[in-house]
């Protein structure tokens, strides 16, 4: 067995046992409010996670959390909310979830190098924190990225909870939004993969074929997308207005933190042909 398969199978064992945890929360919970008790049980997850990290000395541990817990929340309305009754709106929110799910997280462990790798904005902030850089891995690497997930997802708890489909073009357009955006970071995805197993690879090299020549960020257009798919749906359901919340948040956290980090260490890394692509290609919108 090849490092990398020995270290999938560490990963996944690592996170059959963080859902484990989450799942016994959940049922050992006494109170009745569905939102308190998946909140509770998404920290106590979250909280594992990050001891595994401190475990591994490696953040990336929590990598894909991200993608796999909103498909286990949907495993949670499943077991609460009579899934084998549910309904073509039901059925069609969960299958593009999951669909944006199961994507995201194979694309992770494809590019996933194994345990020697970690992000380089984890690697940045080990650097710039030094022993001080604990109570940020926990505060902005673990705990706020569960949070505003968390919060995104909220609105989806309105399709499963027994509420009437109020505005269904709006669940529609919203469910469509979401496969387009999935499809945006499907393809972004490939093109990546591709660019990273070149030929004669050189350190001034950028992508920018095929999604890359339109945005230089589609991948983070695509999760963009996503996200305010899902508040769509929930909002079609009469979710409140505060449920968007979490999507407009993550739409910020993309702009302002994740776009910003990835440019700074572009212009770090090849600052002429980075300062070029800038010219030639979108920032985010593919025109």
């Amino acid at each position: 067995m090849k490092q990398k398969q020995k270290d999938l199978l560490e990963v996944t064992l690592i996170y059959l046992i963080i859902g484990f945890a989450g799942f016994y929360t959940y049922l050992e919970i006494d109170v009745r409010d569905t939102v308190f008790r998946l909140l509770v049980s998404d920290l106590v997850m979250t909280v594992i996670c990050y001891i595994f990290s401190v475990f591994k000395k490696n953040s990336s541990t929590y990598d894909a959390y991200w993608s796999v817990i909103p498909f286990y929340m949907l495993i949670f309305y499943f077991y609460d909310f009579s899934g084998a009754s549910w309904g073509i709106p039901q059925w069609i929110c969960a299958f593009v979830i999951s669909a944006w799910s199961w994507r995201l997280t194979l694309s992770w462990a494809r590019g996933w190098p194994g345990w020697n790798h970690e992000d380089f904005r984890y690697v940045n902030f080990r650097n710039q924190f030094g022993k001080f850089f604990q109570p940020i891995n926990f505060l902005a690497i673990h705990l706020y990225p569960t949070l505003i997930v968390f919060a995104s997802m909220w609105g989806v708890l309105y399709v499963y909870n027994g509420a009437t489909l109020t505005i269904p073009y709006l669940f529609y357009l919203g469910a469509l939004t979401s496969l387009i955006g999935t499809g945006f970071e499907y393809f972004a995805d490939n093109e990546l993969d591709k660019f990273r197993k070149r030929e004669n690879p050189k350190k001034e090299d950028i992508l920018k074929t095929g999604i890359w020549a339109k945005s230089r960020n589609p991948n983070y257009l695509g999760e963009m997308m996503f996200w305010f798919g899902v508040a769509m749906m929930g909002v079609s359901f009469s979710a409140p207005w505060y449920t968007t919340l979490g999507s407009i948040g993550m739409w910020a956290m993309f702009m302002f933190a994740s776009i910003p980090l990835k440019d700074k260490q572009m212009m770090k890394n090849r600052p002429e042909a980075f300062i070029e692509y800038k010219k030639e290609v979108s920032r985010v919108l593919p025109f």
